[in-house]
């Protein structure tokens, strides 16, 4: 006998709650090698990439972002952050995650990140602005300290923030395109019972489906494996050319 545990589907992903952050601290670690902290007093997560140049933190705070990423390389001098509430739904933060853990991500650099917006026909103004239909996203690219950054709201209602997402101006754009093509695929997210309770319902809509019990333990796993192939199947980098030699003079 298949034992099936019920899950709920819900539409639009952006107000479907948080949902497991094992999802992307876990992937991280297991899956693309990120070592962590270990701080059994502090109910905080913090989680470094190989080569040392990226920190995902987890750490709640009442009226402050629960996640932040930063991201420092002292060689070519890139610098940049970003920052998550912690209603985001954690499909968006690993969209994050998962575009600058890709091998293949350099070579997406040229990315559009209003592209995917246009595509699920969002609007997207030329002053930067944007809106998802049902107008319960909005963001803008707004000019701070000298650079322009990334602010991204979901709301239930006008004055009913359910999260807040921010990118500093120079985080590249394929890793906010990745955001941006997570926050608007229509396809719904999955949630388990006690990821439903206490969370409003409104503006939403939620179905409930029944899927066979190791399907669901599958999930997070498999994804552990699919990021770890990618690691794997990269090829090496090229070793560095050989010296010219240089002609001797008299």
């Amino acid at each position: 006998m298949t034992i099936k545990i019920e899950q709920a589907l819900i539409s639009p992903r952006y107000l479907a709650g948080p949902g497991d952050p094992a999802w992307v601290t876990t992937a991280l670690h297991e899956g693309s090698g990120w070592s962590h902290g270990h701080d059994p007093l502090m109910p905080r997560v913090i989680l470094t990439s190989p080569d040392q140049k990226t920190m995902l933190r987890l750490e709640p705070h009442l009226n402050e972002p629960w996640w932040h990423l930063s991201h420092r390389d002292g060689r070519t001098g890139s610098v940049w952050n970003a920052s998550f509430g912690g209603g985001t739904p954690v499909e968006l933060i690993a969209a994050v995650t998962d575009a600058f853990t890709d091998p293949d991500y350099h070579a997406r650099k040229g990315a559009d990140p209003y592209q995917p917006l246009r595509r699920a026909r969002w609007d997207a103004a030329p002053n930067g602005q944007f809106r998802s239909p049902d107008g319960r996203v909005t963001g803008e690219r707004f000019n701070f300290s000298g650079s322009r950054n990334w602010r991204i709201t979901a709301t239930l209602d006008e004055d009913d923030p359910v999260w807040h997402a921010w990118f500093s101006g120079g985080t590249p754009p394929a890793v906010v395109a990745a955001f941006m093509q997570a926050l608007a695929d229509p396809e719904p997210v999955r949630r388990s019972h006690e990821q439903t309770i206490g969370f409003p319902r409104r503006r939403i809509t939620l179905r409930w489906q029944e899927w066979p019990a190791e399907s669901v333990a599958r999930a997070l796993p498999e994804r552990i494996e699919r990021l770890a192939s990618r690691r794997t199947s990269a090829p090496p980098p090229a070793p560095p050319a050989p010296p010219t030699a240089r002609r001797r003079t008299r």
